[in-house]
């Protein structure tokens, strides 16, 4: 096998890989977002200072699972892309 096949034949790889990853963290995303809802519905308005860091905090969170979705799956498109051109 060449180096141009080798290469090929990884970054096909890493972008399945890529693919698969991010499949696996959105539905973990999902499962996640729906257990803030539920700690966010039960604190609800709390005054306390903890119970709203630590709701802020686990958004925050969610939006950083969600980005991370997002960019698995551009680097998945970019390294197809790229396979395909080789």
């Amino acid at each position: 096998m060449s180096q141009l096949s080798q290469l090929k034949a990884h970054v096909a790889s890493l972008a399945a890989e890529a693919d698969r990853t991010a499949g696996a963290l959105a539905a973990y995303g999902g499962r996640f977002s729906g257990e803030v809802a539920k700690v966010s519905a039960t604190v609800g308005g709390s005054a306390q200072k903890v119970d709203q860091e630590m709701i802020a905090t686990l958004q925050a969170a969610q939006k950083e699972v969600e980005q991370a979705v997002l960019a698995l799956r551009q680097a998945a498109r970019v390294a197809n892309r790229y396979a395909a051109g080789i």
